[in-house]
């Protein structure tokens, strides 16, 4: 039951690496996403903060393309609380979640 000096030290060196080594990760992370940070995104955003929404740009692909939510007059339920038009056969409206009239 005698432990030898190396197996001693290993033993030693081994807790000191399982202790120190989780603490030197994360100090290396934060370093490295402090690194990273984009400091003028962030100032952009704490200038506007006292600002109303920015004016709006170009229009995206995406609001060129119709939304699958968009119905044809022959197909739609029209909610009775805010005149949303929904697709036929829904139970619910889209916008106010309102009971749709069955039909």
């Amino acid at each position: 039951m005698d432990i030898g000096q190396f197996e001693l030290a290993l033993r030693v060196l081994t807790i000191l690496f399982v202790i120190v080594a989780p603490a030197l990760l994360f100090f290396g992370l934060s370093k490295g996403l402090t690194y990273l940070r984009d400091d003028e995104l962030i100032e952009r955003a704490r200038q506007m903060e006292g600002r109303s929404s920015p004016s709006p740009g170009p229009p995206s692909v995406s609001a060129l393309v119709a939304s699958p939510f968009e119905t044809s007059d022959d197909a739609a339920v029209v909610c009775e609380a805010c005149g949303t038009s929904n697709r036929a056969g829904v139970q619910f409206c889209r916008e106010c979640f309102a009971r749709l009239p069955e039909e």
